[in-house]
C-alpha cells in the first residue's frame, strides 16, 4: 500500500508526464474531425482508425520516460538491491499510469465517440474496450522503455510496434462487430484474457532487464 501510494505521488507531481499524454490525446480526436469535415467526408468511416492509432501513440508517449527518471537518480538500483518483489513494484508502477493516464483518455475516447457518431450505446461499447487496450499498450510499452532505457526510446519503439500490430487487427473486428450490431463480448473477452498473461508476465520480464541494466 505504501508503494501504490509513494508512486501515485509521485507521478501525480510530475504533472508533465500525465496532462501531457491526455491534452495530446485530446488534440488529436478534436482535429480530426475538423480535417475531415473539410474533406467532406463521413466522420464515422474514420473515427475508429484514428481512436485505437491516436490511443497508442499516446501511451507510446506516456511510457517514454516511465524507469528512466528512476534509474538515473539510483532509485532502481536500491529497489534491486534491497527488495525481491521488484517485479510488483514495477507493475504497480504501470497499474498507477494506467489510472492517470489510460482510465481518463478512455472516457474522452468513448465522449468522442457518442459526439461524433451520436450513438450513446457505441460510446458505451466502446469504453471497456478503450479500457483494456490502453492498460495493454502500457505494459508492451513500458516492455519497450526498459529494453532501450540506455539507449534512447527509438529502439524500444522499433522493438514493441510489431507487437501491438496484431492488437489493432482485433481492435479492426471489434468496430466491424459493433458497427453490423454483432455481440463483441467474444473480442472483449480475448482483450481480458492477453492482459491476464500481460499483467504478470510483462513486470517480470522487465524485472530482468532492469536487474541487466543495473550490472
Amino acid at each position: 500500500m505504501k508503494i501504490f501510494y509513494f508512486e501515485f505521488l509521485k507521478l501525480r507531481k510530475k504533472s508533465r508526464g500525465w496532462i501531457g499524454p491526455i491534452l495530446v490525446f485530446v488534440l488529436i480526436m478534436t482535429a480530426f474531425p475538423l480535417t475531415v469535415e473539410f474533406l467532406n467526408e463521413d466522420l464515422d468511416q474514420a473515427f475508429f482508425s484514428v481512436l485505437w492509432i491516436a490511443l497508442m501513440l499516446v501511451m507510446m508517449l506516456a511510457t517514454e520516460d516511465i524507469f528512466l527518471e528512476d534509474y538515473n537518480d539510483g532509485s532502481l538500483e536500491q529497489l534491486a538491491l534491497k527488495n525481491q518483489s521488484l517485479a510488483l513494484i514495477l507493475g504497480t508502477k504501470i497499474f498507477i499510469y494506467w489510472m492517470l493516464i489510460g482510465v481518463p483518455i478512455s472516457f474522452i475516447g468513448s465522449f468522442y465517440g457518442f459526439g461524433i457518431t451520436r450513438s450513446f450505446d457505441l460510446g458505451l461499447n466502446i469504453l471497456p474496450i478503450l479500457l483494456v487496450t490502453s492498460y495493454i499498450f502500457l505494459n508492451v510499452f513500458s516492455f519497450g522503455n526498459a529494453l532501450s532505457l540506455t539507449k534512447g526510446s527509438v529502439l524500444g519503439t522499433l522493438i514493441t510496434m510489431p507487437l501491438v500490430l496484431p492488437l489493432l487487427v482485433v481492435l479492426g473486428k471489434v468496430v466491424i462487430s459493433i458497427n453490423i450490431g454483432l455481440n463483441y463480448f467474444g473480442f472483449l473477452a480475448l482483450l481480458l484474457g492477453i492482459l491476464s498473461i500481460i499483467i504478470v508476465v510483462i513486470p517480470l520480464i522487465i524485472s530482468f532487464i532492469i536487474r541487466a541494466h543495473l550490472e
